[in-house]
């Protein structure tokens, strides 16, 4: 006994020496990371870490994915020794205890005995709140160096922590360069005139159901499919004039899908936070103020419909790495929770202003780190035994029907986006082998079926059923709390696929979902073949087949088979043809001859503004003529004011922006941007536009920026909404009904209606025009419904044209009223984008 209590002891000693030994990143970087005007760049914090990793016996790295840009993207794993002695059964426990049907009889009471509790820590998806990978650095050689009797050494023996130091690589690269640029400049601490995701921007994090980026869907492997961990915790920054910290609880309204646990949990990680902050000496700490426990759409908030606690907290910027003072007068409340900047329950003492600066924010990030760190390790059992306990709760769901069926209708892609992005989010999905009976409903053969009885049943509730918001009033009178993204996030009607109840278990044979569901796999015979005009993979398909050097076309009327106007039609050698299907979800139509009235495609040159004001819209515009096949040129605002856009374009794109920065350019900053990024499309912009439709070309204009251009070029037309208070209309992000023209070009490939996301307060009213002047492709209804979300005065869309195409000397300006690309979000109307490309002058020929 005292021979093994010896080494132990002396097994603990080599340890402890050891980290004590290990190199700081200040010494192995040769900066001081984490003190004002000092960042690692992503490079950098990947070499330290796997440098950590060599040294250490309790950091492990493990890679995640690649960025949309190839870097890697790397977690760091760090524990006792002993606990990474035996990582691999740490890990299958944790799976274990998320699937509890896996468990057996007596197995979940010794895993709760025997197991640590998993923390993720993550940090960098927005790449200018600089803090988060600088303090995760930090936080890693911390740990890594702890003495094994120090409290974090024995965290660490009942804790495994997971470290992503950066969940926007690219962006912490671009930004700590652009901030290296401008050091010691005029410039120093402005923030990039570009997006800091390739083409999400800031929207990466609206992005953890859709899963739409290579980011976000290596994060979610490795927590949902991989690790399990039980409690999550994502480092962001806020504006530099309110609190210093928000930490839970979150605000209201909550979403009522979600089990109790959630709140009491995240609140008591909260509190604890708060309370180690003040002990600390750091002050201007809320809670319950602005960020509310309702929407899914976030990193960790996606995380509480999968029986893992997420918490969100958010630390004051300053001006990227450089430090602001920050007066008295300065300093505001405003949002639900804080409505002054003054002492309140939630807010009971308030920073009182003064310098501001990265070291100050990454000191407030190091304590939640230690006190979330804490909280694992004091509450691992209830971490542990309540995730376990809501996955057993879903799995045993009992709401009145067995789950959901996706029948073999309609576009194969559609119907592969959704099954696929559910089981990518970590839902099960099985395969009807034969026609099956549920009850007197008739479920065809290869239909799929996704039981609700399973540990994502929250889940696939709230992406497969419509949204309610709750709408809560503070006080008689007041107006509601209001949401803090937008209401709606239904996949059926989001994606366009009919995905139906099934209220009894399916009888007959079902197998597992293949791999490779939906996806072509055969022979082409022949070489005439053709693709419904309503499949999602259309333009895809056709600017490959021009790219190959093949011949296509899109029929301008019906020719049978299932074949409508707007169907692609490619001839070719069976063998390319076949090698142009392989790997896409679509099925093609074999035809014996090219139809009639069939217009040859050719490539058009599509280029996307990009203001200097860095606008969401503008990447996921990109985004989506990209998934389309579409080569796509990035048009910065001096490239349309010098004008002869018709040389290098056929179509150009606004996106949706505030019409006096898509003017003027960005608005003053913090700090200001160098003067050649302080500008916008001018004086001059809008008659460079005109000149270029005149000759031919087309503009595509989005929201706010169509506004701006149908008044800039009095046509006529104006926004109904104008002058509208949100009093009388308010879309924070609705789904509403949408009426199209089946006739037009602009429309083929889509049905009668379609559902519409709706976030702004934009609809057209036109006015009589000259025949052939003006075409309304879309419109909302006589009885405007709002199919899943909130909307406040619905009444004022009635009849009211939602998208239009204008003739303009020989080109088109097609003006559209809300996003039909919305954050790449919603493919059931991704052919309006694509047809109004196509329908270029230079393209097909109506």
């Amino acid at each position: 006994m005292r021979r093994a209590t010896v080494l132990v002891f002396l097994s603990l000693l080599a340890v402890s020496s050891l980290a004590a030994s290990l190199p700081s990143p200040e010494a192995a970087l040769g900066k001081a990371v984490g003190q004002d005007r000092v960042l690692a760049s992503y490079e950098e914090t990947v070499a330290y870490l796997r440098k950590l990793s060599e040294l250490s016996p309790r950091v492990r790295v493990e890679e995640l994915g690649a960025t949309v840009s190839g870097r890697p993207m790397i977690a760091v794993v760090v524990s006792s020794p002993a606990n990474m002695a035996r990582l691999e059964a740490i890990r299958q426990g944790w799976a274990k205890l998320a699937d509890p049907r896996q468990l057996e009889p007596g197995e979940r009471e010794a895993l709760l005995r025997d197991l640590p509790a998993g923390l993720l820590v993550t940090a960098g998806i927005h790449s200018t709140e600089v803090a988060g990978p600088q303090a995760v650095l930090l936080f890693a050689h911390e740990l890594a160096s702890a003495r094994e009797d120090s409290f974090l050494g024995q965290f660490l023996s009942r804790v495994v922590v997971l470290l992503v130091p950066s969940l926007n690589p690219d962006g912490q690269e671009a930004v700590v360069a652009w901030y290296q640029k401008h050091l010691g400049t005029p410039f120093e601490g402005s923030s990039p005139p570009f997006l800091y995701h390739p083409y999400a921007g800031h929207d990466n994090n609206r992005d953890f159901v859709f899963l739409t980026q290579p980011e976000s869907r290596a994060l979610n492997r490795f927590v949902y499919h991989r690790w399990h961990p039980q409690l999550f915790v994502d480092l962001h920054q806020m504006g530099p004039v309110g609190p210093r910290q928000f930490v839970p609880p979150f605000a209201d309204p909550i979403n009522t899908n979600l089990p109790p646990v959630i709140w009491r949990l995240t609140s008591h990680l909260g509190t604890l936070m708060s309370l180690r902050l003040e002990q600390a000496g750091k002050s201007g700490v809320v809670s319950g103020w602005t960020f509310d426990g309702h929407w899914i759409g976030g990193t960790r908030n996606t995380a509480w419909w999968k029986n893992i606690f997420g918490v969100l907290t958010e630390t004051a910027s300053a001006a990227l790495a450089t430090p602001i003072v920050v007066d008295t007068t300065d300093l505001r409340g405003g949002g639900k929770g804080l409505w002054e900047y003054q002492p309140q329950v939630n807010f009971p003492n308030p920073w009182r202003g003064g310098r501001w600066g990265l070291a100050d924010a990454v000191g407030y990030q190091r304590e939640l780190m230690r006190a979330a760190l804490e909280f694992a390790a004091t509450y691992r059992r209830d971490l542990l035994a309540e995730t376990s306990h809501m996955a057993e709760q879903a799995v045993s769901s009992k709401s009145g029907f067995w789950g959901w069926v996706v029948p073999p209708e309609g576009d194969p892609g559609r119907r592969q986006r959704l099954v696929s992005l559910l089981v990518e989010a970590g839902a099960e999905a099985l395969v009807a082998e034969e026609e099956l009976r549920s009850g007197q409903l008739v479920v065809p053969a290869g239909s799929v079926l996704i039981p609700q009885a399973q540990p994502l049943a929250r889940f696939l509730w709230e992406v497969l059923e419509p949204q309610e918001y709750p709408e809560i009033h503070p006080a008689p009178g007041a107006d509601i709390l209001v949401p803090y993204d937008v209401t709606a996030w239904n996949l059926p009607l989001m994606l366009g696929v009919n995905v139906q109840r099934l209220n009894e278990p399916p009888a007959g044979h079902k197998g597992p979902l293949p791999v490779d569901y939906g996806l072509f796999r055969g022979s082409v015979t022949g070489s005439v073949v053709a693709v419904p005009a309503h499949h999602l993979w259309l333009s895809r398909l056709a600017n490959d087949a021009l790219r190959a050097g093949l011949a296509p076309c899109r029929l301008g009327r019906s020719a049978g088979q299932g074949l409508a106007p707007g169907s692609l039609v490619l001839t070719g050698e069976a063998g390319k043809l076949a090698a142009l299907f392989a790997g896409k979800p679509v099925v093609p139509v074999r035809l014996s001859q090219v139809p009639s009235d069939c217009s040859p495609l050719r490539s058009p040159r599509v280029g996307v503004l990009h203001p200097y004001t860095p606008v969401e819209d503008a990447g996921w515009l990109r985004w989506v003529l990209e998934q389309g096949g579409f080569a796509v040129t990035v048009v910065e605002p001096p490239q349309v004011t010098a004008g002869k856009l018709g040389e290098k374009l056929d179509v150009l794109v606004l996106p949706d922006l505030e019409p006096s920065r898509l003017v003027e350019g960005p608005a003053p900053g913090l700090v200001p941007l160098p003067p050649e990024y302080r500008v916008g499309l001018g004086k001059g912009g809008a008659q460079a536009l005109r000149e270029f439709v005149e000759a031919g070309g087309t503009v595509l204009a989005f929201e706010r920026s169509a506004e701006w251009l149908a008044e800039a070029w009095g046509l006529p037309v104006s926004n109904a909404l104008k002058g509208v208070g949100r009093s009388e209309f308010f879309a924070p992000g609705s789904l509403v009904t949408l009426e199209l023209e089946a006739d037009s070009p602009y429309a083929w490939g889509l049905p009668g209606q379609a559902a519409a996301m709706v976030e702004g307060a934009v609809a057209f009213a036109p006015r009589p025009t000259p025949e052939g002047a003006r075409e309304v492709i879309a419109r909302f209804p006589e009885n405007p419904k709002v199919l899943s979300g909130f909307l406040r005065g619905e009444g004022h869309l009635r009849r009211k044209a939602a998208v239009l195409a204008f003739t303009v000397g020989k080109g088109k300006a097609v003006l559209f009223s809300f996003a039909p690309h919305f954050r790449g979000q919603t493919a059931n109307l991704f052919p309006l984008v694509h047809n109004a490309v196509w329908l270029s002058s230079s393209t097909v020929q109506r």
